[in-house]
């Protein structure tokens, strides 16, 4: 699960809205806690459908893929595709917390510019939202 995380750059957010799912691919970051709880971070403006859906209901769902290979064949109909995947769901809450927010950054900042260090400062992370979310189940495929 760490190398396709690790490879993928966008994650896939789905949430409710109403009767169709709303779904959104979003950069972020993530962490493996000390008790293996897989956690997201991701960033953006404070108002928008994102926001107001998970205002509405945290609930979410996600997707991420990662290692792309098609397979092919004498047949078109035996073309395949290798892919690595992350599927699962989460609840989402907003960090609000300046400090909070400065180390989710961090830690999502971590993926994209590994052992570079950024300086946040509290006007820095006032206009933005940070989005936390804890995993609660997640299943890992290799096609």
């Amino acid at each position: 699960m760490i190398d396709i995380l690790d490879h993928t750059d966008v994650i896939c957010l789905a949430m409710n809205n109403g009767d169709f799912p709303y779904i959104i691919p979003v950069n972020f970051g993530y962490e493996l806690t000390s008790n293996n709880q897989l956690i997201f971070y991701i960033h953006g403006a404070k108002v928008g459908t994102k926001v107001e859906l998970i205002r509405q209901n945290p609930l979410v769902s996600f997707e991420l893929d990662t290692k792309h290979q098609l397979i092919t064949a004498e047949k078109a109909c035996k073309y395949s595709f290798n892919y690595a995947s992350v599927i699962g769901n989460g609840y989402a809450t907003f960090i609000e917390e300046p400090s909070a927010k400065i180390e989710a950054l961090q830690i999502r900042m971590n993926k994209f510019a590994f052992n570079k260090a950024f300086f946040f400062t509290e006007s820095d992370v006032k206009p933005i939202i940070v989005i936390k979310i804890e995993v609660h189940a997640y299943m890992v495929r290799k096609h």
